[in-house]
Formats: C-alpha cells, sequence, structure tokens
C-alpha cells in the first residue's frame, strides 16, 4: 500500500511540476491546436458566408434596377410604335385625293372644270 502511495504522490508531484512550468502534455497541444483550428475554420465560413450574403445583395440590388430599366425600355418602344402608327395613318391621309382636293381648293382656290367659282367681295 505504501508503494501505491509513493507512486501517486510522485505523480501528482510531476503533474504539478509540468503545470508550474507551463509545459503540456501533447494531448493537451493536440486539443488546443485542433480548437485554434476549428476557430479559423468557423470565422473564416463566417466571413464566406457574409461576403456571400452580401454579394447577392448586390447583384439582387443591381438585378432590379435593371428590371425597372428594361419596363420603362418597354413602354417607351410601345408609346414609339404608337406614334409610328399615326405616323403612317396622317401620311396615307395627307396621300389621300380627298385631302389633296381640300388643300387646292381652300389654299391655292382651284375648282373642277364642271364648277363655277362665286367670290364674296363683301367680306
Amino acid at each position: 500500500m505504501y508503494f501505491a502511495q509513493k507512486a501517486l504522490a510522485e505523480n501528482a508531484f510531476f503533474k504539478k511540476v509540468k503545470i508550474q512550468k507551463g509545459a503540456c502534455n501533447p494531448m493537451e497541444k493536440k486539443s488546443r491546436k485542433r480548437r485554434v483550428d476549428r476557430l479559423f475554420i468557423r470565422a473564416f465560413l463566417v466571413v464566406f458566408i457574409a461576403a456571400v450574403g452580401v454579394g447577392m445583395y448586390w447583384q439582387m440590388q443591381e438585378y432590379q434596377a435593371l428590371q425597372m430599366e428594361a419596363a420603362e425600355l418597354e413602354q417607351q418602344i410601345a408609346q414609339e410604335q404608337e406614334k409610328t402608327l399615326d405616323f403612317e395613318a396622317q401620311k396615307e391621309y395627307y396621300n389621300s385625293d380627298s385631302y389633296i382636293e381640300q388643300i387646292a381648293r381652300e389654299k391655292l382656290g382651284l375648282v373642277k372644270s364642271n364648277e363655277i367659282l362665286y367670290i364674296n367681295r363683301g367680306e
């Protein structure tokens, strides 16, 4: 029994000495290294996820801005197509015989060959 107590005392003495000197056993070094490695991995993952999140946020903002711009351009295209149709209708009207006859009568004072022109000099 005495021998077992002495062995425990020596073992406890060496443990105290090791702790007092600041030396660690190899298992403690490995566990510390693992904790540090895990801490760096977690920190990297947090930074990486944050960077991806910020990137996605800015891309969504840019996407929404481009969608709004595309909608405005579509609206402008529709308006310009309406104007084109109006101009085509005016072009057909201005090239019609009835418009040409109306302008000839009002602006130039022309009449057809079988018509009689009356001029009111009272005005």
